[in-house]
């Protein structure tokens, strides 16, 4: 009796071991398993930045560009703004060194060119801004080089252009943009000189404001706005010569900060923004005009040098139409001179998501999957022999 019972307590002694341990490795499997899992999101994550180097060193195989359709006129120093997809081309300096109020719309779509109701006096050297339906045209030079403090606004169901409330500083060669239902007016030349002036128009009122200077005064430069902000690029300042400063106002708490400069150097510039990035074409200098393409990405605040313009120029200017920017007019050697030249740009590679990073991630998410599947199995297996 005592050797049975002596036997039995072995057994139930073994048999407790045994649960014992393979409790004992089945933690360790569960262990086991998320480290491996661990492992490859972190491998995941330390991978997507070289994919996207990777990406970036292709881009010049996404990017094309295509002559299109001239301008009925040559054309400097006009301004250019989309509306109903279509680019309106206003007023500026033609070849005869006139200034100009004739307005011409260029649809995409059938590459053809028709025009649309003048302005009531004739512009150069002005910006246009589009904005709910209706396109806004600030400042600008008259005459023999007469500064402008004039607010046109044409209404496109009516073809009809009418005077707005006239800004407080008259300038030429400045640049203006819509944030939130407000017209920002930034920089220029006029009387005193180049500007820093920053003056606010709110269409509701009819009424300006002014606000936060640029730490840099500037004209002739270009501006783009991303993510509700306003980024003024370039330009050139009497007795300082061409700038590569890139500044941006924030029009929430009324600031501005200064960003990655330019690579080039220039003035006589134009922007456009496709998809949160904003694309710098051309310019000049006093001996000559540029050919350069450069792109700003805000949200990395880095610069990226991309395919040349087809033909280096002064004066141009440019509209973004869904994915391609429209980039017209312009002199080919600084100073007074003009072209019709119409060149499509389009960019797809910048801000997209890479083809191996989406591998990458796919790779990991099916990594994972086989890791938990085998071993749920093995935990199964586990499992089974210890309820057995």
């Amino acid at each position: 009796m005592t050797n049975f019972k002596s036997q039995t307590g072995v057994i139930q002694n073994a048999e407790f071991m045994s649960k014992k341990i393979r409790r004992h490795y089945s933690f360790k499997l569960k262990k086991t398993q998320f480290v491996i899992v661990m492992l490859t999101i972190c491998i995941t994550l330390f991978s997507l930045p070289e994919s996207f180097a990777q990406e970036e060193k292709d881009e010049e195989f996404s990017e094309s560009w295509k002559t299109l359709s001239e301008l009925p006129e040559r054309r400097t120093s006009s301004a250019t703004t989309t509306l109903d997809d279509k680019v309106y081309v206003i007023a500026g300096l033609n070849n005869n060194d006139e200034d100009t109020d004739t307005v011409f719309v260029y649809d995409p779509v059938g590459d053809e060119w028709t025009d649309v109701s003048s302005l009531p006096l004739t512009l150069h050297h002005m910006d246009a801004v589009s904005h709910e339906g209706k396109i806004y045209v600030v400042g600008g030079y008259v005459g023999n080089w007469i500064a402008s403090d004039v607010l046109l606004i044409y209404d496109s169901d009516k073809d009809e252009w009418e005077f707005g409330k006239t800004m407080p500083t008259a300038r030429g060669a400045l640049s203006a943009e819509f944030i939130s239902g407000k017209l920002y007016a930034v920089g220029g030349f006029g009387i005193d000189g180049t500007y820093s002036t920053v003056e606010q128009y709110d269409p509701d009122t009819d009424s300006w404001e002014a606000k936060a200077s640029m730490p840099t005064p500037r004209e002739h430069l270009a501006s783009s706005v991303v993510d509700g902000k306003l980024y003024a690029i370039g330009g050139f300042a009497r007795g300082v010569g061409n700038l590569d400063v890139n500044e941006v106002y924030d029009p929430q708490n009324d600031s501005w900060e200064t960003m990655a400069p330019m690579p080039t150097a220039r003035n006589g510039i134009t922007a456009s923004q496709l998809n949160e990035v904003i694309f710098v074409f051309g310019g000049e200098d006093t001996v000559r005009t540029f050919n350069e393409n450069e792109a700003y990405i805000p949200q990395e605040d880095t610069w990226h040098t991309l395919q040349p313009l087809p033909v280096p120029r002064q004066g141009l200017f440019s509209s973004a139409v869904g994915d391609t920017i429209y980039v017209m007019g312009g002199g080919f050697v600084p100073g007074a001179s003009y072209s019709n030249l119409n060149h499509a740009y389009q960019n797809n590679t910048i801000p997209e998501f890479g083809m191996i990073a989406i591998l990458i991630l796919i790779s990991s998410i099916l990594a994972v999957i086989f890791v938990s599947k085998y071993f749920g199995k093995k935990q199964a297996i586990v499992q089974e022999n210890d309820s057995a």
